[in-house]
């Protein structure tokens, strides 16, 4: 696993190394869909800052997402383990 990790982690860095340097012009990012033209809440931030932004957020949630979904299967195993449900004995 580690090796594998070795493996990819490089070429993913520097292909984020090089989205960062080649959008370095501002961008106007804005929270208003109906007014494009004098957003109420805008920010002007580099491009590559929008990007890199995204996917954390998309990392952290799916994230966040993943621990949930285990901790919920978790809990349901836990739950009829520690009750002692068993299958009904069969009976001659």
């Amino acid at each position: 696993m580690k090796l594998l990790r070795w493996i990819v982690l490089p070429p993913v860095v520097i292909l984020a190394m090089a989205i960062a340097v080649a959008n370095r012009r501002p961008v106007l990012f804005s929270l208003d869909p109906f007014d494009t033209a004098s957003p109420a809440l805008g920010l002007e931030v580099p491009l590559f800052l929008v990007i890199l932004v995204s996917v954390l957020a998309g990392i952290l949630f799916g994230g966040l997402g993943a621990w949930a979904q285990a901790r919920r299967k978790a809990a349901k195993s836990r739950g009829t383990a520690a009750t002692g449900e068993t299958l009904p004995a069969l009976r001659d």
